[in-house]
Parts: C-alpha cells; sequence; structure tokens
C-alpha cells in the first residue's frame, strides 16, 4: 500500500529537499531494501520518507554484498544467483534491457520448427496464433486443431514461446519482447526421420514466402539446421532464404550448438540474421558475461557467421501441457508450498508411497523438502508451468522478438536496415574472437531506439537518450496522453519543477539542461507527478529499490 506523503518535505536522513511526489514513489520500496536502509539508518522507517539518493545507497550497499560467483550450488537453485536473497531467474526483457513500450504489436512471426502446442502464454486473453500448418508432407496443409501434446512439440512450443510468449502462466513474470505478436506456425520435418533435412526446411519456408501477404508476415524464426556445413557455394535453401529477405521477410537463424567452427543452411545465407550464443550467467553485470558454445565459420560466398549473439542459456520457456514433466513440476511445485503438517500428512499416502522411496519418507520433514527441491534442480524447473532453457535455438527466437518490437516501432524497416541496425547497435564481448561472436550482443534497446529515428520512424531527426554534446545534454521519452513530464536527476536535486520537458511531438517530451558535473548521474522522468520510469532508451541503468530502474549518465 501507498502510503501519504510525509509532512516534513526534507529527507529525514540527508535533509535533502524531498519532492511529495518522489516522496509518495519512495514508498513502495522492496523488502531488501527497506531492511538495508534500516540497518544503515536505525530508527529510520518508511513513512519517514526517503530521498532517491539515499535509496541508492543502499542499493548500492546491497549491490555490494553480491557474491563474485554463484551461489547456487549451496541453495538448491538451479542457475546462477550471486545473493541468498535474490534467486530469481532474469526474464528475457529484463536481460536485454528491452524497451517495454514494444511487444510486436501488429506484426506477424512465423516459426518453422518440428511441432507446436497452442499454449495459455499464446492465446490468453486472445488467440494470437493466426494459422497453423503442417508441412511435413508434399503438400502443406493448414489445420484448425493441434491441441495433442506430442514429443515433437516440445522445441516448437520453447521457441515460439520465448519470443512470442506473454507469461500468462507466470503471472506475467516470463512474457517474450513479442508478447502481442501475431503467429504462423509452420510443422516442418517429415513423417519418415526425426531429422529435418535441406529439403523439409525448404518446403516449409516456401509455403511462408506464398502466403505471406496473406497473413502479412514480416520476421520468420529457423531453429533447425539442415543437412550439411556450408562450402561456401548457395544451397537451393540458402537461395531462398535470399529470395524471401528480398520478398520483404527478415530470416532469423540459429548459428547452431557445440562451438564447431562449421555453419550449416540456412545460418549460412548471406542475409539471414544468424543468432549465436551468449551466456549471461543471469546476471546484468557484464562482468559475468561469457560466451555460450555456439558454431560458428562462414557461410555463403566466405560471410563470417554469426552475424549477433543474444542469451542461450537460463532462458525461460513454458513446459509443453499434458505430458509427464508438466505433471511432475506441478506436483513437486505443490508439494514444496504445504505447510508441514499436510506434508506430514501426505507422506503417510499411497500417492506418496509410490511417488518418493521407502527411506525418503522415512526422513524429518526438512530433508524431504530438500529431495523435492533437489528433483526441481535436476529438472530446471521455474515452478509448475516453466523451465529454464538453453540452445541457440533459444537465441534466435530472443533475436525474432527484438525484430517484431522494431518493426513495430517502425514499420517501414526493410530487412536489410533491420540487420544494419541490429549489427550495428550490437556490443562485442571485448575477449571474445569477432569470428565466434559476429558483432557482438544484442543490444535491445540501442535497436528499437534507431528503428524510431530510421526513414518513415516517428522520432527521425531527434537524439538517442541521453544525448551530450559541448553545449548541452539532451533527453527524450515517449508518453502519450501524458499531461506533464519532468527529468527529475541528482544533478537537479530530484526536484520535478527544475526539470519540466516539453511536447516537442505528439507523446514526445524533451529537455536539453546544462551538461552535469564529471561524473556518474542517475536520472528518471516523472509523469503527471503520478508515475516514473526510467530512460528505455539507454540500457545503463541500476536498480532503484520498488523493482525498477534508475538511469545512469556518465559525464566527462
Amino acid at each position: 500500500m501507498i502510503l501519504s506523503a510525509p509532512a516534513a518535505l526534507a529527507c529525514p536522513i540527508c535533509g535533502q529537499p524531498l519532492d511529495p511526489a518522489i516522496a509518495r514513489l519512495n514508498q513502495a520500496l522492496d523488502p531488501r531494501t527497506v531492511r538495508m536502509l534500516k540497518t544503515l539508518h536505525p530508527g529510520w522507517t518508511p513513512e519517514a520518507g526517503i530521498c532517491p539518493d539515499c535509496v541508492q545507497r543502499a542499493v548500492a550497499a546491497l549491490r555490494e554484498r553480491r557474491a563474485d560467483a554463484s551461489l547456487h550450488a549451496g541453495l538448491d537453485v538451479s542457475y546462477p544467483i550471486y545473493a541468498a536473497d535474490e534467486a530469481d531467474l532474469l526474464p528475457t526483457p529484463v536481460r536485454l534491457h528491452a524497451n517495454p513500450d514494444f511487444a510486436g504489436r501488429g506484426v506477424t512471426i512465423a516459426f518453422l520448427d518440428s511441432g507446436f502446442y497452442p499454449h495459455a502464454d499464446l492465446t490468453t486473453p486472445r488467440d494470437r496464433i493466426r494459422a497453423y500448418v503442417d508441412a511435413t508432407a508434399n503438400e502443406p496443409v493448414a489445420r484448425a486443431h493441434f491441441r495433442r501434446a506430442e514429443s515433437n512439440s516440445w522445441h516448437g512450443l520453447m521457441t515460439s514461446g520465448v519470443a512470442a510468449g506473454n507469461g500468462a502462466r507466470s503471472d506475467g513474470r516470463y512474457p517474450g519482447l513479442a508478447s502481442e505478436a501475431e503467429l504462423v506456425l509452420v510443422k516442418t520435418g517429415n513423417r519418415r526421420t526425426h531429422r529435418i533435412p535441406d529439403r523439409d526446411i525448404l518446403r516449409a519456408l516456401q509455403w511462408v514466402l506464398e502466403h505471406r501477404a496473406e497473413f502479412d508476415i514480416r520476421v520468420v524464426n529457423i531453429s533447425l539446421a539442415g543437412d550439411l556445413a556450408s562450402t561456401g557455394e548457395a544451397t537451393p535453401l540458402d537461395i531462398l532464404v535470399e529470395e524471401a529477405v528480398a520478398e520483404g521477410l527478415v530470416v532469423v537463424a540459429a548459428a547452431g550448438n557445440g562451438g564447431h567452427n562449421l555453419i550449416i543452411p540456412p545460418a549460412s545465407a548471406h542475409s539471414a540474421i544468424t543468432v549465436g550464443g551468449l551466456d549471461d550467467q543471469n546476471s546484468l553485470d557484464p562482468r559475468f558475461h561469457r560466451m555460450w558454445r555456439s558454431s560458428f565459420g562462414h557461410g555463403v560466398g566466405g560471410v563470417a557467421k554469426p552475424d549477433v549473439i543474444a542469451p542461450a542459456i537460463w532462458v525461460a520457456a513454458p513446459i509443453l501441457p499434458h505430458t509427464w514433466v508438466h505433471n511432475e513440476a506441478m506436483f513437486l511445485s505443490r508439494l514444496l508450498e504445504l505447510p508441514d503438517r499436510e506434508l506430514a500428512r501426505f507422506l503417510t499416502t499411497a500417492l506418496a508411497e509410490a511417488r518418493f522411496k521407502k527411506d525418503t519418507l522415512r526422513r524429518p520433514l526438512h530433508e524431504v523438502r530438500g529431495v523435492i527441491r533437489r528433483r526441481i534442480v535436476e529438472r530446471k524447473y521455474l515452478g509448475p508451468h516453466y523451465q529454464h532453457v538453453d540452445g541457440t535455438s533459444m537465441a534466435a527466437p530472443i533475436v525474432t522478438s527484438l525484430v517484431a518490437q522494431m518493426v513495430e516501432a517502425n514499420p517501414r524497416l526493410t530487412p536489410a536496415a533491420i540487420k544494419d541496425i541490429i549489427t550495428t547497435t550490437a556490443a562485442p564481448l571485448s575477449y571474445v574472437p569477432r569470428a565466434e561472436q559476429g558483432h557482438g550482443v544484442v543490444n535491445a534497446a540501442r535497436a528499437v531506439a534507431a528503428a524510431l529515428r530510421a526513414v518513415g520512424g516517428p522520432l527521425r531527426g531527434l537524439p538517442v537518450s541521453p544525448h551530450i554534446s559541448p553545449a548541452a545534454a539532451s533527453f527524450i521519452t515517449v508518453a502519450p496522453g501524458a499531461r506533464s513530464v519532468a527529468l527529475v536527476a541528482d544533478f537537479n536535486a530530484w526536484q520535478p519543477g527544475a526539470g519540466q520537458m516539453a511536447e516537442v511531438r505528439p507523446g514526445v517530451w524533451q529537455i536539453s539542461v546544462a551538461v552535469p558535473s564529471a561524473g556518474e548521474h542517475t536520472y528518471k522522468f516523472l509523469m503527471d507527478g503520478e508515475r516514473w520510469r526510467h530512460d528505455v532508451e539507454n540500457p545503463a541503468r541500476i536498480e532503484d529499490g520498488c523493482g525498477g530502474y534508475y538511469s545512469r549518465l556518465a559525464a566527462a
């Protein structure tokens, strides 16, 4: 509950003047930050209010307590964590610093994969699956129903869910970047073998090309590899990818796993956006980032691949419903939530005897809970409906979802312009050879910002925020419907009156101020005196103690 603003308009810790709106917003501090503030300042209470500078000092103290290596092995967690009270897996939009204003609205993505499932993340509250096509026979067939969960449904469910799921079964915790995009799902392969050769991918992609106008398909995700490594000569599949791109489709392909020096079609096509893998170790701190074991090499005409890398491990994806895996995840999650008395009662039932060893049932309750947690860790479960997955098959749909955001931001973008923006805004890992990472880690915030400023974009001619010149520092934010927007920052004492912004275009607000003194600064935008947000175009940010971020500005 948000309490009323304190009567004294000054921070009780440092004495800095405290604007009432900022005081109200800072009363939504999370429990960890509140505990740290009480440790640093005995006697302080959230009701007393606090300024952003004092919040940041508490956040910095929390960051200093984070370990330099993951603690997950000793805490029964299946992914890296760096503090015992920070045990969450990062959602994909968070780890990519994605712009929350865009979610692929009005954009249709085609997925070529071994099978699919109409998961709730894709169908609620609105069914976004526009077509399901079985292309495993010589003549692809559109089918109205495909609700049967089959073994070959796993991979396509994960790729489509990673890109375009809305996190419905996680209460919105694990959405993709394109959580409002439309989908065309093309089952790819054949009925004779589990392997998916070039000709099967060719047939599925040909169907997409022939029906792109019918469904207004703009992006194609291919997390599949065909027959043989590229020799540099164009195969029929490479040629069809080039034709698709020439017709206006952005084709995103997985580079492959294993770390081998080889690239297999369609990832070898010159115009495809080929995606390798990043291991960010479940951290926003670039010190922990390293390469995932993805393949690399040369494609058609000797073009270097991959083009970029994206997270390929610790990626949240939906579990296929109506499978033993899903049943087990739900069962174990429910058991962990039971109070001790109910858990003890359950352990005496026939079902418990069927699911656990007799030795386990005789153990103390805390040890039984340990057995349950270890099984959850072993299976990589993230609660009852999700697990974390890995591979460039997951990195590719992350880039696909970014492309959908860019197309929503600027529908006039061509495939060539999109690829150019994604590669030129990527951030290379300084210690990784260019041959393995291409142009580097995709930068979602900067890619969408560039899309907005490309030809036909609503922000064309405006600088990317923040922009520092010798004369001034310029800040821009998009806030449609806002009556007022203010820049609040440490360099204006967090006073909205000192940072009132002008609406330079409908819904676009801008301000230029004197360049702040040398050093690191933090800031936010305050809308209508009621809500605030970080600068979505600026990937440099730190936690704000309220579940959001302060944006960071480095002044020389």
